[in-house]
Order: C-alpha cells, then structure tokens, then sequence
C-alpha cells in the first residue's frame, strides 16, 4: 500500500536533485546577469544545503526496496 508510491517519490526527488546538483556544480555564475555561487566554497556551501534532499528520497528508496518488512509476498489465505 504505502511502498509504490514511496518507491515512485523517491525516484522522482532523487533524479531531480540530479539535475540541480550537476546544474550548481557545473554551471558558469560568471555573467553579471547570473546568480548563483561564484565560488568553488559557496558551490560547496549550497552543496551542503541540497544534499539532504537526495540523500533521504535514497535511503527512502533503499528501505522500500531492500526491507524484509516492505517486501513480504502475500500468502494466500488458508480455508
């Protein structure tokens, strides 16, 4: 009941902070006209901001995917 849904939401955050994360640290801030870290200590500062965000969808991830709890079989009822 609760575990596609977690599985699903999971995925989602995590291959988005993919893209934000590569974006901040691969982006040129240089421009006048672009905010963002100019330096390699606020790329890392904003890093440590973001980070949290991919590292709980993942440890979500992996208990939805690896738990015995979560990942019983249903038996089937005896009559």
């Amino acid at each position: 009941m609760f575990r596609t849904p977690a599985i699903i939401y999971s995925t989602h955050v995590a291959t988005t902070l993919v893209a934000i994360l590569a974006h901040i640290l691969f982006h040129d801030f240089s421009g006048p006209e672009q905010l963002g870290p100019r330096t390699q200590r606020e790329r890392l500062m904003l890093l440590s901001v973001y980070v949290p965000y991919l590292l709980i969808p993942l440890l979500l991830l992996y208990t939805m995917l690896y738990n015995p709890h979560y990942n019983h079989v249903e038996k089937r009822k005896r009559k």
